[in-house]
Order: structure tokens, then C-alpha cells, then sequence
């Protein structure tokens, strides 16, 4: 019996927008997920992601589910480390990022 992991690495994104996976070769926007790790490199100081249980552009307050901070100088890069089963997302992932050239989601979905 072969076991295969479920941990997947979502497409690179390199601004605003619905997180994606590859799906039989096509980029595929991620309904429902656990977020293990976020990855991302800044462009400048004081980088910032954030991520929003939505499946579209609407950023409410109350979906967020996650904010990290970083960096003090361009092309610093940061791996947030989530705990234990992740940050669930049921609705889909938006990531809203200020001063990073890409981010990537590391999870199952």
C-alpha cells in the first residue's frame, strides 16, 4: 500500500489575488484548505500578508484569518510556520500583500 500526502504548494502569486492550485496542469482557485505554512519575499521594509477566507476580492474584516508582518529590507524572506492542523479556510483564500514580489501556501487542499 503506497500513501500519498495531501500537503500541496499553491501557485506562486506575485500581488493581490484568489490563491491557486494546479489542477491536471491548470491554476485552479483553492476552496476549502488548511494553511501549514505561508512563504513569502519582500520587496521593500516592512512586508505584509494577509489572508481572507473568501472566494473573491472583498477583503471583510471579519474573514481574515491571518496577518504577518516582516522584513526591514528588500529580498528578506520569511516562512510562517503554522501550528498543529493549520488555519482552515471554507470559502477559499485571498491574499492582500504590500511590499512582497511573490508568496506561496504550503497545505492540504
Amino acid at each position: 500500500m503506497s500513501i500519498t500526502s495531501k500537503v500541496r504548494q499553491s501557485v506562486v502569486l506575485t500581488g493581490d489575488g484568489q490563491v491557486q492550485k494546479l489542477v491536471n496542469g491548470t491554476a485552479t482557485d483553492i476552496g476549502k484548505a488548511n494553511i501549514l505554512t505561508v512563504f513569502a519575499q519582500a520587496r521593500d521594509a516592512d512586508a505584509e500578508v494577509k489572508l481572507y477566507n473568501e472566494s473573491d476580492n472583498s477583503k471583510t474584516a471579519a474573514k481574515l484569518i491571518f496577518h504577518g508582518k516582516f522584513s526591514t529590507a528588500a529580498n528578506h524572506v520569511h516562512e510562517f510556520k503554522i501550528p498543529a492542523s493549520g488555519i482552515y479556510a471554507s470559502d477559499g483564500i485571498y491574499a492582500d500583500v504590500t511590499n512582497v514580489d511573490f508568496l506561496y501556501i504550503i497545505g492540504t487542499f
